[in-house]
């Protein structure tokens, strides 16, 4: 079969911006894992590395995600790890992936467990939002190492801002089930884990974003006023999820002899 292909306007990759964001994102993963690492070693537990797996392994749906919301990777200049769906993958992707949705879920993971509460759960969501709007504009406004196209609603510094909700509920929803499943693991039953973060990425990214999806792939062009009430429709499918998740396996609390922390 022939590779899928994008109608991506290509421009060359700022070096310098290439340079920080390779070396700044690795620098992040190597942080996670060292925190993970020593969190293991110090209590005694395996789980948080799997759910690294996990988050690292999510960035294979990248592609997808470039190739629906219009995500374009500098191809002129970049350093190239694969290309799939025609979206030509940076080498910092996985290392990306490993922090803010492998890191991310272990951290949510263990502060619901220690305050297991709504307020918890849309703190935590609210910090994740900030962080996701906050890495993207600087990785496409300043480091000029990728960019949204096409006609985009809501878009401050080159970044459509309503994907900052989406971005923020797969580490989330991720998070909250890690919470409720790892004290019902143990041994090779935390393979389990490792569906958890993809499934939730998939989940807030295609399955709330479903309308708004189909709103822009359905002709050429499609009305702007139309684009931007259906991106509402994602945050608000992502609001109802977010409460909904929290009022589920949030607040009925797991007894303390089978807390993860």
């Amino acid at each position: 079969m022939a590779p899928v292909t994008t109608l991506g306007i290509d421009t060359p990759v700022w070096p310098t911006g290439q340079w920080i964001a390779t070396v700044l994102t690795f620098a992040l993963a190597a942080m996670v894992v060292v925190w993970v690492v020593r969190l293991c070693r110090r209590e005694s537990i395996v789980w948080p590395l799997f759910v690294l797996v996990s988050g690292t392994l999510t960035c294979l749906m990248e592609p997808l995600f470039d190739r629906l919301y219009g995500l374009w990777f500098r191809e002129q200049g970049q350093w190239h790890l694969y290309t799939t769906f025609g979206s030509h993958q940076p080498i910092w992707v996985p290392a990306a992936y490993l922090t803010f949705y492998g890191g991310a879920s272990v951290f949510i993971a263990r502060t619901i467990a220690r305050r297991p509460a709504m307020r918890t759960v849309w703190t935590m969501y609210a910090f994740i939002v900030v962080m996701a709007i906050a890495a993207e504009m600087t990785y496409i406004s300043v480091l000029k190492v990728y960019e949204y196209q096409d006609s985009q609603p809501f878009v401050v510094l080159g970044y459509p801002i309503f994907l900052g909700f989406t971005n923020a509920i797969s580490a989330l929803v991720s998070g909250i089930v890690i919470y409720r499943l790892v004290p019902r693991l143990r041994g090779v039953g935390y393979l389990y884990l490792i569906p958890v973060v993809p499934m939730a990425f998939a989940a807030g990214l295609f399955g709330s974003g479903i309308l708004y999806l189909s709103v822009r792939h359905s002709v050429d062009n499609p009305p702007m006023v139309l684009v931007h009430l259906a991106a509402l429709t994602v945050v608000g499918g992502i609001a109802s999820t977010v409460g909904l998740l929290g009022r589920l396996l949030v607040e009925p609390k797991v007894p303390e002899s089978q807390g993860i922390v």
